[in-house]
């Protein structure tokens, strides 16, 4: 666990709405840093540029949580300037000094966080980082947090887990099968639609599968 800013420290949660990002704001909290904002990335179809999940539904994750989230919208290409334009307004609005990210193994993201919060002149903080990858998941279960899949990689995970809740049987079934029980290597996506720190579980709807090339992507409808 890489942790660089001292407790009561004002921080962002980079918030990708899936189970890394959660985990790595309820270890901020733990740790007893301050989220403000939560931030993501998002296309100019309005979904995020990292899972696929509609902006609404990142804005209700964030209602539920009980924090502010600050959106950029980013391409791929313009991701590094918009990744520091955003930081440097948190900064100017909100005060933060550091960020929170939910990294586990992937040291040229914890280079690229590094050089990136060197330049934005933030701390850079790491809550999962160098966990195994099937604790990652099991921590999410244990603590009740309720992640849906819902985006596959078509190709290496069966199609009938779209939709379904992470659980101990998909957890055997990745081991099983030789892939990241946490989707590390961009096998799955999901959504928290539950767990601690939400103040009500959002209430949703099950949409369309979309295809793209190798990936079967779950729409997921918000119901009031």
């Amino acid at each position: 666990m890489l942790i660089n800013s001292a407790p009561g420290e004002r921080v962002f949660v980079s918030w990708s709405g899936g189970k890394d990002s959660y985990l790595a704001l309820l270890g901020a909290k733990e740790k007893g840093l301050t989220v403000v904002s939560l931030l993501s990335f998002v296309g100019d179809d309005g979904l995020s540029r990292s899972h696929g999940l509609k902006t609404e539904l990142l804005r209700k994750q964030a209602e539920a949580l009980g924090i502010r989230l600050e959106t950029e919208a980013v391409t791929w290409e313009s991701y590094e300037a918009g990744f520091e334009k955003a930081v440097r307004r948190l900064k100017k609005d909100c005060d933060i000094n550091g960020g929170v990210f939910g990294d586990i193994n992937l040291d040229e993201h914890r280079q690229w966080l590094e050089k990136m919060s060197l330049r934005c002149g933030i701390n850079y903080n790491l809550p999962l980082w160098q966990m195994e990858e099937r604790a990652v998941s099991e921590e999410l279960i244990n603590r009740g947090g309720r992640a849906m899949l819902v985006a596959i990689r078509s190709d290496l995970v069966d199609e009938k887990w779209l939709g379904r809740f992470m659980d101990l049987e998909y957890l055997n079934y990745c081991e099983e099968i030789g892939i990241s029980p946490c989707g590390e290597g961009g096998e799955t996506h999901t959504a928290v639609l539950d767990g601690p720190l939400f103040q009500f579980p959002i209430s949703y709807s099950i949409g369309k599968i979309h295809r793209l090339q190798q990936h079967a992507l779950l729409e997921i409808n918000l119901q009031s």
